[in-house]
């Protein structure tokens, strides 16, 4: 099953890749450090900053790939209303990704699936789906939670 699941990884690079080429996204060029044996890219998609990683799996489990935009860095940490909203979006308004924490200030929005069968179609859907939430929501929230968003910090 290994020598499936190091293929499965290996092909995902290459769908990646692709993608990227057809966004007018130089790959080589927008590689980003990542784990041992896995490959990330780091992409611009309208204001959103989205990173995309390939995990590599273990002898039990395939490789993943994650996509993950940074939104919105919440000044004192998020409170517990922001995180009830933010719960409530993922039940009822966000196919495909969801919103997610990072050291309790900093809200993503993620989408992740197995490498196993991945096609092009489904990277294209994670990247669109990532970004458009992205840019919907980094505005929404700061205004009902305050914050600072991502784009603006840079």
């Amino acid at each position: 099953m290994t020598g499936k699941l190091e293929k499965g990884l290996s092909k995902a690079k290459k769908i990646v890749e692709s993608v990227l080429r057809d966004l007018g996204v130089d790959a080589a060029g927008n590689e980003m450090e990542s784990v041992v044996g896995g490959h990330a890219w780091q992409v611009a998609r309208g204001s959103a900053d989205i990173m995309i990683s390939l995990v590599p799996g273990s002898d039990h489990a395939a490789g993943r790939i994650r996509v993950v935009s940074p939104i919105v860095k919440m000044d004192k940490g998020i409170s517990k209303e922001a995180a009830i909203r933010l719960l409530e979006l993922n039940g009822t308004q966000l196919p495909g990704v969801a919103f997610g924490l990072i050291q309790r200030d900093m809200v993503v929005l993620v989408s992740e699936r197995t490498v196993l069968d991945l096609n092009r179609l489904e990277v294209q859907e994670m990247l669109n789906m990532v970004g458009y939430y992205a840019d919907k929501y980094d505005d929404i929230l700061v205004e009902e939670f305050g914050g600072t968003r991502v784009f603006d910090l840079e």
